[in-house]
């Protein structure tokens, strides 16, 4: 087990005045420098600085960095979802430290799937099946993770978007692993 003790810290946001929301965070009496690499390898979407070590990532509407001597989330709504989130992103970093052998480490930066680059393979029917008024604001949410791409019922239900429902795919291939 790779941390064993945090100290938590839990605060009113206050990035915005209009939205009240709790940020924490678990300053680690272990450095976990070395687990963001293999992290960088397992989860979507985050975007690793190797110079800064540092992993930044959203989830659920959640931004979550990784630094070496913390871990900290914001956009919650109690203290007890900032707890649980905590408790589950350790959880996370000790999974994958264990799991660390079968894991081809990842120490390059990677960056956000940029919102236009979905959009177009998306069928641009407007259709608000996804429950978004657009197939950009649907793009949108796709390239946050706030959303699947199988929330575009066209995409999968429908004939003749095989080869972009591969290229969505393909751009989002890896899983988010399960807080």
């Amino acid at each position: 087990m790779l941390i064993e003790s945090y100290e938590l810290e839990i605060t009113i946001s206050t990035h915005d005045v209009e939205d009240f929301e709790y940020e924490v965070i678990a300053y680690l009496e272990t450095d976990i420098r070395e687990v963001l690499p293999y992290l960088n390898a397992t989860l979507s979407r985050g975007v690793y600085s190797p110079g800064r070590t540092t992993l930044a990532w959203r989830k659920d509407g959640h931004n979550i960095g990784f630094w070496p001597n913390r871990i900290a989330a914001e956009g919650l709504e109690s203290r007890q979802e900032a707890t649980k989130i905590i408790e589950s992103l350790v959880a996370l970093v000790n999974q994958t430290w264990e799991r660390r052998d079968e894991i081809e480490p990842d120490a390059t930066q990677h960056e956000r799937r940029q919102p236009l680059e979905l959009f177009r393979l998306l069928p641009q029917t407007n259709c608000k099946r996804c429950g978004e008024p657009t197939c950009f604001a649907f793009a949108l949410k796709l390239a946050a993770g706030q959303s699947e791409s199988e929330g575009c019922a066209p995409l999968y239900k429908e004939q003749g978007y095989a080869e972009q429902r591969a290229q969505v795919e393909a751009l989002l291939a890896r899983k988010w692993p399960t807080l």
